[in-house]
């Protein structure tokens, strides 16, 4: 039986990973469905660049959060960024602001970030009709 844990040591051993932090300002968010959604803006940080996002699976739960799934596309001058994402919504006292709990998992990208793997979280608060607030992220992202 293979070793998996000697696997990932080795895998990593043999990635760069990054660190990094930064905030995700959308610049549209629409739903185009009830259980689909689009968004884009910049990202600002580490990260900076622009984003497109396309979120799917959108239910409301019975605590009045929201669970959704997402791939964002990150767009910096040396290629892209692509995410698989699991995000929660937290409840607010107003019912149009989002308090997004979220890991967006790294999945590859193009250019500088082909075969890119990582992790980042985000956390915050977004006004889904406004748009006023920022999303911040931090986590890493690995090049091999």
């Amino acid at each position: 039986m293979p070793d998996l844990a000697a696997s990932a040591d080795h895998i990593a051993a043999h990635m760069a990973c990054e660190h990094v932090s930064g905030a995700f300002v959308f610049t549209k968010f629409q739903f185009t469905s009830q259980t689909t959604a689009v968004g884009e803006g910049t990202l600002q940080g580490d990260l900076a660049g622009g984003f497109s996002a396309e979120y799917f699976d959108i239910e409301q739960r019975g605590n009045g959060a929201i669970h959704m799934r997402a791939h964002h596309t990150i767009t910096r001058s040396t290629g892209t960024i692509r995410t698989s994402d699991e995000i929660l919504l937290l409840p607010d006292q107003d019912p149009a602001v989002g308090r997004p709990n979220s890991r967006l998992h790294v999945i590859g990208g193009t250019g500088a970030y082909d075969g890119a793997t990582g992790l980042l979280h985000t956390h915050g608060q977004l006004n889904l009709v406004t748009l006023a607030g920022s999303l911040q992220y931090k986590g890493q992202v690995c090049l091999p």
